[in-house]
C-alpha cells in the first residue's frame, strides 16, 4: 500500500515536471536579442553604407543628376559607367532575387548612401546577418537610389556640425558649394567594395580580393591607386564652359574596367572610356612538322596591379584556337582558360586560382595533329568572360522570383546582358603565314554582336 502510494507520487511529480518542461518549450523562447552591425562585421566598411547626407549648400540634394548641372562631361560619362549601372545589373538583380540573399548586405556596395535605402540596418537579431533589423528610413531618396554607385559615394562627406561638403582632389577656383581637398581619402575609397572578402556561411562568401592583389608578394608593379589606370588623366576644364574656370587636370570617370560592359550599347562607349587591356599578347608562334602542327602563345600581366581577371570569383580569361577549312568552316578547337575554380556546395572552397599575376608569363604550348591540305587558316581568340551559359540558365528559370520590371530580360538574358568580350583576335593564313592582329575598335564591333556568348 505504502509503496504503491509512494509511486503514484513519484509519477505525479514527474508528470508534473514533464508538463512544465513542454509548456516552457513551446510558449516560451529565448527574447531575440539586437546585435550592432558594427560588432558582427568589425572593421568591415561594406556592412553599413554611408549615413545619410543632408543637401549640400549651392546645389541640393546630393543626386548625380544635380552634380551634373556643372560637372557635365563627368556626368556624362559616369552614365555610362558599371558604377552607374551597379543597381540595375541584371546578374546582380537575380541574385538578389534568391532566397539565400542578404539583400541589405549587398546593396551597401550596389547603393551605398543612407538616402538610397527604403530601410536601414543598425542591428542584427542575435548577430544573425540572415536575420537583420530593418528600420524605415524618413530620407530614403528613390531618385538617388537609382543612380547606384552615384557621386557622393566618394565625394560627399559630413562635416564636423554634420553638413555636407565635397572631398575634392585637387581645385583652387571657388565653387558654390563647400569643398576640403584631399585626394588620399578619394584613392583608398576604392577598395571599401572592391575588397570585400568574408566568409558569412558555408555556401555564402565574398571573394573580391582585389585590394590584396595590389599588396601580394612578388607584385612586379607595386601597390598604385586604382584610379592611375582605371581613372585616364587628362587636362580639361571640370565644369561647364559658361563658367569661366581654368583647364586643370582631370580624370575620366567611366570607370573603365575589362571591357564587359552592362549592356551592349556601351560598348561603343568603352574606347572612349579609355579601355586599354592590361596583356600584352604576342603573335601566334606556328610550326609545322609533317600533317601536325605545333604553337605556342604567350601573355603577360604587363599593365595591371591586380591579377587577370580580378574581382568577380567566377570570371575568367579563354584562350581558343581553331583551325579551319577553306570554307571557313571549323575542323578542330582546343581551348584553356585562366581564372578561379570554385566548389560552392556543400562548402564553398577554392579549388583552383590560375590567374595571371601581376608581371606574370603564361605559355601555352600544343599541337594539331593530322592537318589535312584543306585546312588553311588558324584563329587565335581571347576572350574575358564574366557570365557563363549554365549561370546564365539558372537566371532564366529563377527569372519568375525578380521584379516584373525586370523578368522578361532576365527570362531573355543573352539578348540585354553581355556575357563576354573578344580581347584579341589573329587570323594567319596557313598557306602564305600571312596575319591578322584586330583593332580594339574592330574586337569591341564584334562584341557587340555576339548575343549569348
Amino acid at each position: 500500500m505504502f509503496l504503491n502510494k509512494r509511486r503514484s507520487f513519484i509519477l505525479a511529480v514527474l508528470s508534473l515536471s514533464l508538463t512544465a518542461s513542454l509548456f516552457y518549450c513551446i510558449f516560451t523562447k529565448p527574447k531575440d536579442q539586437p546585435v550592432p552591425v558594427d560588432e558582427v562585421f568589425s572593421q568591415a566598411p561594406w556592412s553599413k553604407p554611408l549615413p545619410h547626407l543632408p543637401p549640400l549648400a549651392g546645389v541640393g540634394e546630393v543626386r548625380a543628376e544635380n552634380c551634373g548641372k556643372c560637372h557635365i562631361e563627368i556626368y556624362s560619362e559616369w552614365k555610362t559607367s558599371t558604377h552607374a549601372n551597379a543597381l540595375s545589373d541584371l546578374q546582380f538583380q537575380s541574385e538578389l532575387s534568391k532566397s539565400s540573399s542578404p539583400r541589405w548586405l549587398c546593396l551597401n556596395c550596389h547603393t551605398p548612401v543612407a538616402n538610397q535605402r527604403e530601410t536601414l540596418v543598425n542591428y542584427l537579431n542575435n548577430g544573425d546577418y540572415r536575420t537583420p533589423i530593418e528600420e524605415p528610413n524618413p530620407n530614403f531618396d528613390p531618385k538617388m537610389k537609382a543612380e547606384g554607385v552615384t557621386c557622393a559615394v566618394c565625394h560627399i562627406r559630413l562635416d564636423e556640425q554634420g553638413n555636407s561638403y565635397v572631398l575634392g582632389a585637387n581645385g583652387t577656383t571657388k565653387p558654390p558649394h563647400p569643398v576640403k581637398i584631399d585626394p588620399d581619402k578619394l584613392r583608398n575609397r576604392c577598395l571599401d567594395c572592391h575588397n570585400a572578402n568574408y566568409v558569412l556561411d558555408d555556401q555564402l562568401v565574398c571573394a573580391f580580393k582585389t585590394g590584396n592583389e595590389l599588396e601580394q608578394k612578388g607584385n612586379s608593379h607595386g601597390k598604385v591607386a586604382c584610379g592611375s589606370c582605371h581613372m585616364g588623366e587628362l587636362q580639361r576644364k571640370l565644369v561647364k564652359p559658361e563658367l569661366n574656370t581654368p583647364v586643370r587636370t582631370s580624370h575620366k570617370h567611366s570607370f573603365i574596367g575589362g571591357g564587359v560592359p552592362k549592356r551592349f550599347e556601351l560598348y561603343e562607349k568603352q574606347i572612349p572610356g579609355g579601355y586599354r587591356t592590361g596583356l600584352k599578347i604576342q603573335p601566334l608562334q606556328l610550326k609545322k612538322k609533317g600533317n601536325d602542327l605545333e604553337y605556342s602563345v604567350s601573355l603577360t600581366n604587363e599593365k595591371a596591379a591586380h591579377n587577370i581577371p580580378t574581382g568577380d570569383p567566377e570570371r575568367f580569361i579563354l584562350l581558343k584556337i581553331s583551325v579551319l577549312d577553306s570554307k571557313g568552316i571549323s575542323k578542330a578547337t582546343k581551348e584553356i582558360k585562366f581564372g578561379q575554380e570554385w566548389e560552392w556546395y556543400p562548402k564553398a572552397r577554392l579549388v583552383a586560382d590560375t590567374r595571371i599575376l601581376p608581371g606574370e608569363t603564361k605559355v601555352w604550348k600544343d599541337l594539331f595533329t593530322g592537318i589535312e591540305k584543306d585546312q588553311s587558316k588558324i584563329v587565335f581568340e581571347i576572350y574575358h568572360t564574366r557570365l557563363k551559359e549554365s549561370n546564365a540558365e539558372h537566371m532564366r528559370k529563377n527569372s519568375e522570383n525578380v521584379h516584373s520590371d525586370l523578368r522578361k530580360k532576365i527570362s531573355e538574358i543573352e539578348n540585354y546582358y553581355p556575357f563576354s568580350s573578344i580581347v584579341h583576335k589573329e587570323d594567319i593564313d596557313l598557306s602564305s603565314g600571312k596575319s591578322k592582329i584586330y583593332s580594339p575598335e574592330e574586337l569591341f564591333k564584334i562584341s557587340k554582336n555576339r548575343k549569348g556568348e
